[in-house]
């Protein structure tokens, strides 16, 4: 009986199988996706890309920073996520890693260019046509939401963005901003209100 000869991978196959390998994982979750990266598979990082670059581009831009920054910034983050995969812990919610990672990010650019982090620039038109396609309010509502949100402090907004604009939870933006969950419940209540009194003097 004739032997067989050895079974050679070809670039294509080896390509199919990532592919199949990747598409397996699009029903999987964040966490056992970042476990997977954690362990090695680090192609599967692209799953994430896809799944987060939208929110993460949309909080960046609605921190006031520009559009074209805010994609140095993207491209910065998913970086550090790759470069510091072992330290993501297994209990850990991906999200909130994330945003952590998003927030130091920033800051240290800013800090790197003798900039306070709470004197990040206003909400730039991006931001505003960011929403405007998904968001259901006309298009004036809109303008005013923002010029808004401009008058609030950055940690005043950055609460707002990480809540409403995110749906996080406030144990996660306390995690994320190391301000205490009694902290970040006061501020939220009253950056609520500012904001309603902003918007209804434009009204």
């Amino acid at each position: 009986m004739q032997k067989k000869g050895p079974e050679y991978v070809t670039f294509s196959n080896f390509r199919d199988i990532q592919l199949q390998t990747i598409e397996n994982m699009e029903s999987r979750s964040d966490e056992e996706i970042m476990l997977k990266v954690k362990e090695g598979e680090t192609e599967l990082l692209s799953v994430l890309f896809n799944r987060h670059q939208k929110h993460l581009f949309n909080f960046l831009l609605h921190q006031g920073i520009d559009y074209h920054k805010s994609e140095d910034y993207l491209q910065q983050i998913f970086y550090r996520i790759l470069k510091y995969r072992k330290s993501y812990r297994e209990d850990a919610s991906f999200k909130t890693w994330m945003f952590s990672i998003a927030r130091n990010v920033v800051k240290r650019d800013y800090e790197r260019q003798k900039i306070k982090y709470a004197q990040m620039c206003p909400l730039t038109e991006a931001a505003y046509v960011a929403d405007a396609d998904e968001n259901s309010l006309r298009e004036e509502e809109l303008k005013q939401l923002y010029a808004s949100l401009e008058k609030l402090s950055v940690t005043e907004r950055e609460i707002i963005n990480l809540s409403r604009f995110q749906g996080l939870k406030y144990d996660a933006i306390s995690e994320i901003t190391g301000l205490s969950n009694s902290a970040i419940k006061v501020k939220m209540h009253r950056a609520m209100n500012k904001l309603r009194t902003y918007y209804f003097q434009q009204a």
